[in-house]
């Protein structure tokens, strides 16, 4: 049998940082952001956040770039999710493949996933290393060929429909929700299973018998 994989999003998955990117926006936009609610911008791109909110074109680089900044100045440990270091570290010491795809820009994805402290290197899809970010299927057909993964043996986990769409449309159907307090508009119709807790994973719970 191949072996398992997994891979993970980051942003409301690894780290519960969908307030905190929320709050920064509000910090670096505050005008435009004054009629929205995070839950409205969970999922989206940076940029599509920028062009959602009614940044000019002409400004987003310069407003990307001082909220990535300010982003990676007030990331902390205490954004990780319960349970999600001592799983990944788990699959580091029992080498059970993963990665990670997110829409985020390469260096937020690799501030998150810092917080780990992972031992070996990762694999990781950002949203500037495709040419279509989730929900098209791109970057988890990307992170498949990276990981040499069998499409039945795969498990992903998600805090969005975007990006449960984009694993669906890839072809993975082990598919597991995992909510935080901002999911409320989430519909999550397309996942295998919607999570309160990682050991809810039955493969997860196996693995940590095992261990």
């Amino acid at each position: 049998m191949d072996k398992l994989t997994v891979i993970f999003d980051i942003d409301g998955v690894i780290v519960d940082s969908e307030q905190l990117h929320f709050d920064v926006l509000r910090t670096v936009a505050a005008e435009q952001t004054q009629h929205f609610e995070p839950q409205q911008l969970i999922g989206l791109s940076l940029k599509e956040t920028l062009s959602h909110i009614g940044i000019p074109p002409e400004q987003q680089r310069s407003v990307s770039a001082q909220i990535v900044e300010t982003y990676k100045a007030k990331l902390a440990k205490k954004y990780l999710r319960p349970g999600i270091t001592e799983l990944i570290n788990m699959l580091e010491q029992q080498h059970v493949p993963f990665g990670f795809v997110s829409t985020a820009p390469r260096d937020v994805c690799l501030a998150n996933i810092n917080l780990l402290e992972l031992l070996n290197p990762i694999k990781l899809i950002a949203g500037n290393d495709v040419k279509y970010t989730k929900p098209h299927p791109e970057p988890y057909l990307t992170m498949m060929t990276q990981l040499k993964a069998n499409i039945n043996n795969t498990i992903v986990i998600e805090d969005t429909d975007l990006g449960i769409s984009s694993a669906y449309d890839a072809g993975l159907r082990r598919i597991y929700a995992w909510p935080h307090k901002l999911s409320t508009q989430q519909c999550y119709h397309q996942a295998t299973s919607i999570i309160s807790h990682l050991d809810e994973i039955v493969d997860f719970a196996e693995l940590k018998n095992q261990s």
